[in-house]
């Protein structure tokens, strides 16, 4: 693939980072594992894009005013551990030619996990609260994002917008707008990890990937805006679980209809976007 086809996809990738807060990997490990990329350089390759997007959502969501600097450095510091923690035992799975699978299962289950999360019915029993320690619970989010963050080539945002909402009590915007503040440090950690070990990545692919990620994501945040939270719930639910089926499917050995169902899952949301954004305007 020439290196330039890169650009748009970084731009699309950026778009649902910024509405999401997840970073953008979450999509570009499994298309990059699908287009036979190695684990180590796909993983490196996609915390190349992450950073790019989170720095730009970062930005975008400090001027919304939905992050929260001492968690998200409490978040960030913490995930710098759980980071250094999984490179090495990435670098010796591929070794032994195990990391595509392992990888591969570890993203269908945490992402069925939180898809999970997000549609069921909320119970009416019980406290809607978080955990009783707000500083366990943020150190128990970096840790846990730092190790998936790059064990599978992600910003760990998919991971900490969840949690900060389900154990420490956040409302949704905040929670992305702090999440993707937090992975600033978690993915630029694992980059100079996976960058010491001599992980063979391609530059320009990843500059173009992130040209078009700083390019994408303010439109995403701008977006969020746009929307209540119990819709993006839903929907990042949804997002979730077909992806989940995305990596199960190219698992199986079905990889033109697991990309099939990844670009499905991209324009579907673009066209989204579009449409209810369309719709508030006019409305308004």
């Amino acid at each position: 693939m020439e290196f330039y086809y890169f650009l748009p996809l970084g731009f699309f990738i950026g778009i649902i980072s910024g509405f999401f807060g997840i970073g953008g990997g979450i999509i570009l490990t499994p298309l990059l594992l699908i287009l036979g990329f190695t684990p180590s350089v796909a993983i490196a390759t996609s915390l190349m894009l992450t950073l790019g997007s989170t720095v730009s959502g970062t930005l975008s969501h400090l001027r919304l005013k939905n992050v929260v600097w001492r968690d998200s450095l409490v978040i960030g510091g913490v995930g710098i551990i759980g980071s250094t923690i999984a490179t090495p035992l990435v670098l010796r799975l591929e070794e032994v030619n195990g990391a595509h699978l392992v990888i591969s299962i570890v993203y269908i289950a945490l992402l069925l996990y939180f898809a999970n999360k997000f549609l069921r019915p909320k119970s009416t029993n019980g406290s809607q609260g978080g955990w009783r320690n707000r500083y366990v619970a943020l150190a128990f989010t970096g840790l846990f994002a730092g190790f998936v963050s790059s064990l599978l080539g992600v910003s760990g945002g998919f991971i900490i917008t969840p949690l900060l909402v389900g154990i420490v009590g956040y409302e949704l915007k905040r929670a992305v707008g702090t999440s993707i503040a937090s992975a600033l440090l978690i993915v630029l950690s694992g980059l100079v990890n996976y960058t010491v070990a001599s992980t063979d990545v391609d530059l320009l692919v990843g500059v173009m990937l992130i040209l078009g990620a700083l390019l994408g994501a303010p439109i995403g945040a701008k977006q969020l805006g746009h929307f209540e939270s119990p819709f993006v719930k839903k929907y990042l639910g949804i997002f979730y679980l077909t992806v989940a089926t995305s990596v199960l499917l190219e698992v199986l050995g079905f990889n033109t209809a697991s990309l099939i169902v990844l670009v499905t899952l991209s324009v579907a949301f673009l066209v989204t976007l579009l449409v209810y954004s369309r719709k508030r305007s006019t409305s308004s």
